[in-house]
């Protein structure tokens, strides 16, 4: 629908209507921040919420002390002062914020994100999976259901055995499994930003991912997760988050005993609310809204 097309008074009519049917109903949400508001060394409340306070893992997986995060004074990818979310350096299942959002046909989550330091992860499968343990993703997740690092969620990580990026799903309600390498180096250090898009419609999962300093643009794709059926994407948080789901207590020959620590800085988040039936679904291609885990286990 071409919207500037219409009439003057043609288009006044579906603004007003749509405001109408969007006051009444869940309106396009985001969530935008760069922590600037924040006492540095504090947790950023109200706005977040602490992952690992969700339902905790049970022994010997390890927990986190709480906070998990906290706000520091950092540089920018420019190397100018900036504040920004950094995980603690602690061994623990998930460490980081989250916050709420409404059940979406259409989530974008975008994010400037970098590793400080990766955890030393074996590269054993029998011991941590393929790619287990990740020093910062941003995902969309269901929560409520599990602790963040393996509740179904859509989410971007930087993974610590192969230091690249990686899109990880896990679907609600019994939905599919993917972890699939986006082919993009994650350098310690380095800031990028990254961006993912979710159609739950179609199971359409957009990944790009730039150098921040630059711009360029070092990976774009799209994948289209098989079998995909809406009731899979039922994510109602945004999380931003780091784990070690390869760590236990006490520590085995081969177990993770070196902590993933990673920041984020500014976030924007935006979601579509799912269309309702009849005349309301006429304004989804108005609204054309921009709209983003844990762990598998080894």
């Amino acid at each position: 629908m071409n919207y500037t097309s219409y009439p003057a008074a043609t288009r006044h009519a579906l603004g007003i209507a749509l405001l109408a049917a969007v006051a009444h109903h869940n309106a396009a949400a985001a969530v935008i921040d760069n922590f600037e508001s924040y006492a540095p060394g504090a947790f950023p409340s109200p706005t977040w919420l602490d992952v690992a306070s969700v339902l905790p893992e049970a022994s010997p997986l390890i927990n986190v002390p709480l906070p998990s995060a906290t706000v520091v004074v950092t540089s920018d990818a420019h190397g100018n002062s900036t504040q920004a979310m950094q995980t603690v350096d602690a061994l623990g299942v998930s460490k980081g914020i989250y916050a709420s959002v409404p059940l979406s046909s259409s989530y974008s989550l975008f994010a400037d994100m970098r590793a400080l330091q990766y955890a030393n992860t074996s590269s054993d499968p029998l011991v941590a999976g393929t790619a287990s343990d990740w020093a910062m993703q941003l995902t969309f997740a269901q929560k409520g259901i599990a602790n963040f690092d393996n509740t179904p969620q859509a989410g971007v990580y930087a993974s610590s055995q192969s230091q690249g990026w990686r899109l990880f799903l896990i679907g609600s309600n019994g939905g599919p499994f993917a972890d699939i390498d986006l082919n993009v180096a994650a350098s310690m250090n380095t800031w990028y930003s990254v961006a993912l898009q979710v159609d739950t419609v179609t199971g359409t999962f957009h990944s790009t991912i730039s150098d921040a300093e630059s711009g360029t643009v070092l990976g774009d794709r799209s994948d289209v997760i098989a079998g995909w059926a809406p009731q899979f994407g039922q994510f109602d948080a945004i999380a931003f988050f780091a784990g070690e789901v390869a760590a236990v207590s006490p520590a085995t020959s081969g177990s993770t005993t070196i902590p993933n620590i990673g920041q984020v800085d500014n976030v924007n988040v935006t979601t579509t609310p799912v269309p309702l039936p009849g005349s309301f679904a006429l304004f989804g291609s108005v609204l054309g809204v921009l709209a983003w885990r844990s762990r598998r286990r080894g």
